[in-house]
């Protein structure tokens, strides 16, 4: 509460019209500053690289969306891939995918048409083509200057200054410069020469990799609208085609990488199963040829059959034991490969399962994460750092998923291993009942059963690879394009003109604004009407505005003057506060020197005197005497003498040219003026001339640096405190507050001297004159001039003899 009402006052007590004045007053800052900011508008829009944006638009496919398809057609577990959408967020914004893009679109070297102020690049629009020789990969960003000489050639330079001393080269030639070798070919659409034309260009060879990681950080991606599966991903430039093309071509990258990394799965179950095919081709060919040579020699019609379910009974069982010892093979490949690989192998893919499983098949499921685990390690090793979050978490999740699918083929191992045990203790026991029969009967079964279990076996694995086959042939991309990028999805998104002028102007007068403010909060100096009343509570009685002149007797050299009616105001005032006294004593003073006291007791004892009154000026100023030099007198006599007894009052006071007025000079300097005027001969003195003159005008010296003043305000039946804009500071007035608050001093006024006329607003106390004696704060009040001090000690022996 106490700083809100501490505000609420500060506010009260700020003089806003008085602000609105100085503001006036500084009306050329203003003006300054609104042309400064107009102009630096103007070249900012005039030579300002346009920016647009533009946005393309993914759909993902949501969590588990695909897994209807596993129940719906057998091998389609191959392909199913559960999209989370922060992961490929991350795959849409990883340096991998950025690099190929930038790398596809053939961002390698970029073209600019460089003006006297401005460059623009030239997408799709260049005049000529920079073809690279050698390791396109080795280049470090750098741009080079090419100015046209004619048609066929032209200058290379590193600089745009030195372009003019540059190497000489023809186009379709091949170049060697700075170590790089390239050739520049001529574009016949774009390319146009003119001899009264300075042409200069500029191409960049581009760093790929800088490049691809200026992009990725660039490309701004979210969901929209939130809580969906749809991706806006936007990116901005000042060549717009250009970025439409990026955009674009990641998109397309991204579905196409996409759509591999699900056939990969497929394709290595496919090749899997080629292999064992191969083998199993070769080995019934064997067979087959085996069985057509025993035919050959032996009448099949007189082998009798016995045990006619023998050879039923083992062709299955030794199917089934084939069976299981292609799963225990397939089980222990996969648990090698999963053991053996390694937190930085990011490039191998698991061979996917082939064997009859559900896809909720826990090793199946993790094989499956596994897999999609190094995938995006392997999609972001150039995104983030060894250190990051991420990374870290990345690198848990793939070694506890790792040991999972470990122990979980070891079991399955161990399955298998049992499986084919029995499966081989059952074949045994067929084998033992093959011997009890003929050798001839027993070699045509054995032949007959290799030769069907390598035909079942063999469709068998033709139903997978078919299996497999269908499911790559069906799979589809885990997203799709919603929405190109294309000019109509571009929006402007450079520098609006009126904004910038809006902007510019506002800095440009909050600017002069505040310094105004600043000059008026923390300026020291009585300048407002409001300075002096927040300052004191000493009444105002009158105004002296500035003129320049060379004489104080403005009062006598310029009787119309706005400063003498501004005196003749003045007089009314006294009249007024002194109650209409026939007879009465002012005194004059200020804070410092130089504030005009002098000059408004001369002026004021003239505009009395002009009046008809007996006026007496009276120059108690013993520090520093002025008013002899203004009436062309002398000072070899004055008050001084007349306190210390050497000179009568009839001797002091001088008739001056001037009807109705007397003046008492200073006198020569005394070294205790205090002493003196405190002295009884000034009583008797002043009571003298109050019996002698209707007006008696005291002048003298600051009340703010001697004692002077208080002890000759007992004399006066008014004092005048006088106070010069932009001269007086605030803190002078401290000790007139005080005697004034203390009743020390009473009936007083504050004259505001030398007021300069305000332009604009008004005027702050009105029109005046002032004078430029141009005083020093207190020079000379308490220095003693050493040929005054001789002057007054032989005054001194004078009077001792």
């Amino acid at each position: 509460m106490k700083e809100k009402e501490i505000t609420l006052n500060m506010i009260e007590s700020f003089d806003f019209k008085a602000f609105g004045v100085r503001l006036l007053k500084y009306w050329y800052l203003f003006v300054i500053a609104i042309i400064i900011a107009i102009s630096i508008s103007f070249y900012t829009i005039r030579y300002s690289v346009p920016t647009y944006a533009t946005y393309g638009k993914l759909i993902l496919k949501d969590e588990y969306s695909s897994w209807g398809q596993e129940y719906f057609l057998q091998g389609m577990e191959l392909v199913s891939a559960r999209n989370k959408l922060g992961n490929e967020v991350g795959i849409l914004q990883s340096f991998n995918l950025s690099f190929q893009a930038v790398n596809t679109l053939d961002f390698k070297v970029f073209y600019y048409d460089v003006g006297k102020i401005k460059t623009t690049e030239l997408y799709g629009e260049k005049p000529f083509e920079v073809k690279l020789i050698g390791d396109e990969y080795n280049y470090s960003a750098r741009p080079f200057f090419l100015k046209l000489i004619n048609e066929n050639s032209f200058l290379l330079s590193l600089s745009k200054d030195e372009i003019d001393n540059g190497k000489k080269y023809q186009f379709g030639k091949t170049i060697n410069y700075s170590g790089l070798q390239f050739r520049i070919d001529k574009n016949p659409t774009h390319f146009s020469y003119n001899k009264n034309e300075d042409k200069l260009y500029r191409f960049t060879i581009n760093d790929l990799y800088s490049l691809a990681k200026s992009y990725q950080s660039r490309i701004k991606i979210v969901s929209d609208p939130e809580e969906s599966s749809i991706l806006r991903l936007t990116i901005g430039g000042t060549k717009i085609q250009k970025e439409i093309d990026y955009l674009n071509k990641l998109m397309e990258i991204y579905l196409d990488n996409g759509l591999e990394e699900n056939n990969q799965i497929a394709t290595n179950t496919i090749n899997f199963v080629n292999e064992q095919i191969d083998h199993v081709a070769d080995t019934l060919l064997a067979t087959e040829n085996k069985l057509e040579q025993f035919k050959s020699r032996v009448n099949l019609d007189k082998i009798e059959i016995q045990n006619s379910d023998v050879i039923p009974n083992s062709n299955k069982i030794e199917l089934q034991l084939n069976e299981a010892l292609y799963e225990y093979n397939y089980y222990r490949i996969l648990y090698d490969e999963v053991k053996q690989q390694t937190i930085n192998e990011t490039d191998t893919m698991y061979i996917p399962t082939v064997v009859d499983v559900s896809v909720q098949d826990p090793v199946y499921r993790n094989i499956i994460k596994l897999s999609e685990l190094f995938i995006r390690k392997n999609q972001l090793k150039n995104s983030v750092t060894d250190s990051t979050l991420i990374h870290k978490q990345l690198i848990m999740e793939i070694a506890s998923t790792q040991d999972i699918v470990i122990n979980q083929i070891k079991s399955n191992l161990d399955k298998k291993k049992f499986a084919v045990d029995q499966y081989q203790e059952q074949m045994q026991s067929i084998d033992e009942k093959l011997t009890q029969i003929p050798s001839a009967e027993a070699d045509y079964y054995r032949i007959q059963r290799m030769y069907n279990l390598n035909e079942g076996f063999y469709n068998y694995l033709l139903q997978k690879r078919s299996e497999a086959a269908i499911a790559k042939a069906s799979n589809v991309s885990k997203a799709k394009i919603l929405e190109y990028a294309s000019t109509y999805t571009t929006n402007y998104t450079g520098i609006v003109p009126s904004s910038i002028y809006s902007l510019n102007i506002s800095v440009a007068l909050a600017i002069p604004f505040g310094v105004v403010l600043l000059i008026f909060m923390f300026h020291t100096k009585i300048v407002e009407k409001s300075d002096l009343t927040n300052s004191t509570k000493i009444p105002l009685v009158g105004s002296l505005g500035f003129i320049e002149n060379d004489t104080n007797l403005i009062v006598l050299d310029k009787p119309k003057s706005v400063v003498a009616e501004a005196l003749r105001t003045l007089r009314t005032n006294i009249n007024y506060l002194i109650k209409g006294k026939d007879t009465f004593c002012i005194m004059v003073t200020s804070s410092i020197s130089g504030e005009g006291k002098t000059f408004c007791s001369v002026n004021l004892a003239l505009i009395y005197a002009a009046a008809g009154k007996k006026t007496l000026l009276i120059g108690a100023d013993l520090r520093k005497p002025k008013i002899h030099y203004d009436f062309d007198l002398k000072n070899d006599l004055g008050l001084s003498t007349l306190l210390i007894g050497k000179a009568t009052s009839q001797d002091i006071i001088k008739t001056t040219h001037v009807e109705n007025l007397s003046v008492v000079p200073s006198g020569p300097i005394p070294p205790n003026p205090s002493e003196l005027i405190e002295s009884e001969a000034m009583d008797n003195f002043i009571a003298a001339a109050k019996e002698a003159f209707d007006v008696i005008i005291i002048d003298t010296p600051p009340i703010g640096l001697v004692t002077d003043s208080m002890i000759m305000h007992k004399y006066a039946d008014m004092s005048l405190y006088i106070v010069r804009q932009n001269y007086t500071r605030k803190k002078n007035l401290e000790l007139i507050n005080d005697l004034y608050e203390a009743g020390k001093i009473n009936n007083i006024g504050i004259i505001v001297n030398a007021i300069k006329e305000q332009r604009f607003g008004g005027y702050g106390y009105g029109y005046g004159y002032g004078y430029g004696y141009g005083y020093g704060y207190g020079y000379g009040y308490y220095a003693e001039d050493k040929t005054n001090r001789k002057k007054w000690n032989s005054l001194l022996k004078s009077k001792r003899k």
